[in-house]
Formats: C-alpha cells, sequence, structure tokens
C-alpha cells in the first residue's frame, strides 16, 4: 500500500478527505479522538495502515493537543508507542509572505469586515487570536515545543524549505521519501499546486507600512530559528544549514 489519507464524511466539504482538520478546530478536537480515527477507519479495514497521512497545514501552534493525543492512544495493542512512532513534516516559508497569503485567504474566504494587510498585520503584532486565522510565523517558538515533546526529539520532525519546494521539487520529494523510508511517487514527477487562489481582490504586494510593522518582529525570530535548527539537527536528510529567508522583506531604509 501507499499512503493513506483521511476520509470526509458525507456532510463534510471535499478538502477534508485530505485534510482532517482535527486538531486546530476546537469544535472538531472537542468530539475526541474516537471522531478522529474514524477518519482513518477505511485505512485499517484495506489494510493499509503503513504510512496514515493527515496533511491539515494548520497543526504547527497545536504541539500540546497533538501529543496528549498520541501519547495516549494505542493503535494496535498495549505494545505500541503511537507517540514515538510519529512523523512530522514541516514546510517553513518566509513568514511576512505566509502572513501575505493568510491575508489573501480571508480575503477570498470574506471572513469579517474588509480587510488590508496592514490591518492583519496590526492583529499579528497585537497577537490578537483568531482560532480560524492564527499567525504561525514565530515558527522557532511551536518547533521548540514540538522538540520537547517527541520521545526521539529532531529525529521524528523533518523540516522543509518551501523555497526549495519551488525551485528544487524533485530534492524535497527525495528528502521526505528518505525520511519516510519508502517512495510513493516517481522522482521526476514534480509536486501539483493545489492551492491557488486567484482574484481581483488579492494582494500581491507587501506594503511599506507593513513591512515597517512585521519585519522587526519576524527578524529576531528567524535568527532565533537558524540558531535553533543549527543546535539541533534534524533527520540527516533535513537541509543543513537551513537556508535563510529572502531578505527583501527586512532591509528596511533607515529613518533619520
Amino acid at each position: 500500500g501507499g499512503v493513506c489519507h483521511a476520509r470526509a464524511f458525507p456532510d463534510e466539504p471535499e478538502y477534508f478527505a485530505k485534510e482532517a482538520h482535527f486538531f486546530d478546530k476546537d469544535d472538531r478536537f472537542a468530539q475526541g479522538v474516537e471522531f478522529y480515527a474514524q477518519r482513518f477507519q477505511h485505512c485499517i479495514d484495506s489494510g493499509n495502515t503503513e504510512f496514515i497521512m493527515d496533511a491539515t497545514p494548520d497543526y504547527l501552534t497545536y504541539p500540546e493537543r497533538i501529543h496528549d493525543v498520541y501519547s495516549n492512544a494505542n493503535a494496535t495493542g498495549a505494545n505500541y508507542d503511537a507517540l514515538s512512532n510519529l512523523k512530522l513534516i514541516v514546510v517553513l516559508r518566509e513568514p511576512i509572505s505566509r502572513e501575505l497569503s493568510l491575508c489573501n485567504h480571508k480575503i477570498a474566504n470574506r471572513v469579517g469586515d474588509p480587510i488590508t494587510f496592514e490591518k492583519h498585520a496590526d492583529s499579528v503584532l497585537r497577537e490578537i487570536p483568531n482560532p480560524r486565522w492564527a499567525s504561525t510565523g514565530k515558527y522557532v517558538d511551536h518547533l521548540k515545543k514540538f522538540v520537547s515533546f517527541l520521545p526521539r526529539r529532531r529525529e521524528q520532525l523533518l523540516v522543509l524549505s518551501y523555497d526549495e519546494m519551488k525551485s528544487d521539487p524533485e530534492k524535497v520529494q527525495w528528502r521526505i521519501h528518505e525520511f519516510l523510508g519508502r517512495t510513493f511517487v516517481p522522482t521526476g514527477s514534480g509536486l501539483p499546486k493545489l492551492n491557488r487562489l486567484d482574484g481581483p481582490n488579492k494582494l500581491m504586494e507587501v506594503s511599506p507600512e507593513a513591512r515597517q510593522m512585521l519585519a522587526p518582529l519576524f527578524r529576531d525570530k528567524n535568527e532565533e530559528l537558524y540558531e535553533f535548527l543549527e543546535m539541533y539537527p534534524g533527520p540527516w536528510m533535513e537541509q543543513r544549514p537551513f537556508p535563510r529567508f529572502d531578505s527583501r522583506y527586512y532591509d528596511l531604509p533607515s529613518t533619520v
């Protein structure tokens, strides 16, 4: 068998067939681990259990929930340690670009009042809680929590570069295959782009005002991230040193 994904229920949106959205949505998480397990029952029924994957992109800020569920799970018997067998793959994008993408998702989904990127940046700075549209740009804070919970620390966590995924998708495929110990798709088949937002209101550039707001915040966290990944290296196939993010958003004009 190959990778077995989550299955959407008849009354759920199509994207739940890839993204279970269990840990990041309070209403779904409150229904308990059995509710989550039902999404993967077809994997067990078909015997395709070697690699069961949840591809939800918003789990980075929920290490405690993931730890609690997997540390208490007993998938195949009393001697099975689900937490030690868990493998996590994280793709890191330059955080200001990621915030621009998140803002475009807000615009496309028309969540709340009309929004500008400056308004979104202000909510990030003030750390206004929003469960649906949480900022994850302080990557190092979340990764440190995950590593502290994982029994085999960084060996269970593969950190990938978004820039490399765009410029050299075959290399990223190779890293994933080596991390999982299995080749799932032929090398050279590429990585399809499944999440493309287009429309007349899409924001294409980060304004100078937003740069001034976000650059000081993320610059320090980026440096902390590079230091952390160098001090605590991951599995052997991981890119090292981790490539520094594009500096164009951080080279701010000096003020007199």
